[in-house]
């Protein structure tokens, strides 16, 4: 197992997991090999560009997002490029409702 395969699956499972899915549903929404899934997640198996996309998609985010390596210029992103991120995937209902949160933290904020 190379350090990129095992840094792309620790990527997709934190994702799964944040998003709150199975590996067997995350399989299913990409369809893909559920037992594949588990591979590519424990980076005993390097998955192509397609699977990937594939994968992305069924997460609803970047595909940058899976294959962010550590100390990479992607930290250095702004906060805005971040909470971009972030909403990815969200509803409209869900990213209406974060907006309207920052639009009252920012607005306190100029109280002070």
């Amino acid at each position: 197992m190379n350090e990129i395969s095992r840094n792309i699956g620790e990527n997709i499972r934190a994702i799964r997991k944040q998003k709150g899915f199975s590996q067997e549903q995350l399989a299913l929404r990409a369809e893909i090999n559920g037992s594949y899934m588990g591979q590519v997640e424990r980076g005993e198996k390097s998955p192509t560009v397609d699977v990937l996309s594939k994968i992305a998609h069924a997460l609803q985010c970047p595909l940058e997002q899976l294959v962010h390596m550590p100390g990479t210029p992607h930290e250095e992103s702004t906060y805005a490029e971040k909470i971009a991120s972030q909403l990815q995937g969200l509803s409209v209902k869900e990213q209406e409702a974060v907006y309207k949160f920052v639009k009252q933290l920012v607005q306190f904020k100029e109280i002070d």
